[in-house]
């Protein structure tokens, strides 16, 4: 789903795009669904110019005919598995994370989340010699942290500023700004920036300051529409940190647990190709991460790892 721009068509001025985006009209799609007439008010272009633009968007962005064959000899040449770095969830996730696959870590807070996400980055970025983007939605993101892994590591200053210059980071405050650095790097990959890896920590960050879950899925499905696309044509991977909320009944100090939500809605939950749980060991020090949904990963398989002066491990 592209989004519109002065690139899109000659027609499409900044002031022109300007009154489409005022009208919530951002990309093709709308645009292609928005009423002929509705356009010209909002456009002030011609019939013919409107009719012209839809025409141009249409031929562009039609569906391309593949056969079975070359599509998956395009899969072979384009999938890959990013080992993650930690010996343990390398093993449970058959090999690593798979390149086009939507990841999410659940959990209480403090349960390790943060921390596989900063080592992975890492990870990838020193030994892959792959960019990652992390987009760090509630301000945990830790340059020293990464560059006490390295030191922890006795990486020298030379490979250290190599390796950190591959993490590439991004302030998000809103959902929307989400979705528009979606778009910046889907265009920076056009511009042959080599990205294989996208972590968004955290999504309930950012979710949860919508007063009305209607206005939350609507924003969450452009979200969602943006992520597949970067899956499916340039096979990014993405692990995205969410929220797991207890529910107890019962009298206070007689309590039982009632069941375990996932949070950022329910539109949310059948998006992550695959699902890890994080809970932290508060007496051995330990953490244990488990899959409770995967598409080919057997649900119910577990490891434990520790966090440590190099990274969790």
């Amino acid at each position: 789903m592209s989004r519109l721009s002065t690139k899109t068509h000659p027609l499409l001025t900044e002031s022109v795009i300007d009154n489409l985006f005022s009208k919530q009209i951002f990309t093709v799609t709308n645009y292609i669904d928005t009423d002929v007439k509705r356009l010209v008010n909002i456009t002030n272009l011609t019939y013919k110019n409107v009719l012209t633009i839809r025409k141009h968007i249409i031929n562009k962005n039609a569906a391309v005919v593949k056969n079975g064959l070359s599509a998956f000899e395009e899969w072979l040449d384009k999938n890959a598995l990013l080992q993650t770095g930690i010996q343990n969830i390398d093993s449970i996730l058959n090999g690593g994370l798979s390149t086009g696959h939507v990841y999410e870590l659940c959990g209480l807070p403090a349960s390790g989340k943060t921390q596989f996400c900063l080592t992975v980055t890492m990870n990838i970025a020193q030994k892959l010699k792959q960019h990652v983007y992390y987009l760090d939605c509630k301000g945990d993101f830790n340059a020293t942290r990464i560059k006490s892994m390295l030191d922890a590591r006795k990486v020298t200053n030379n490979d250290t500023i190599e390796i950190m210059s591959k993490i590439l980071v991004k302030r998000i405050n809103t959902l929307y700004e989400l979705v528009n650095s979606l778009y910046q790097i889907k265009t920076e990959t056009n511009n042959g920036l080599n990205v294989k890896l996208i972590v968004v920590d955290s999504l309930p960050a950012l979710a949860y300051q919508f007063e009305e879950f209607s206005k939350c899925n609507s924003a969450l499905n452009h979200l969602v529409n943006v992520m597949k696309f970067l899956t499916s044509e340039y096979y990014v991977c993405f692990v995205v940190t969410n929220i797991l909320t207890t529910w107890y009944e019962g009298n206070i100090g007689e309590e039982k647990l009632l069941s375990e939500k996932i949070g950022s809605g329910k539109y949310w939950q059948s998006v992550p190709n695959t699902r890890l749980k994080f809970v932290s060991g508060e007496v051995d020090g330990k953490y244990e991460i488990s899959i409770v949904k995967s598409n080919e990963i057997i649900t119910g398989t577990k490891c434990y790892v520790r966090i440590g002066d190099v990274g969790m491990m």
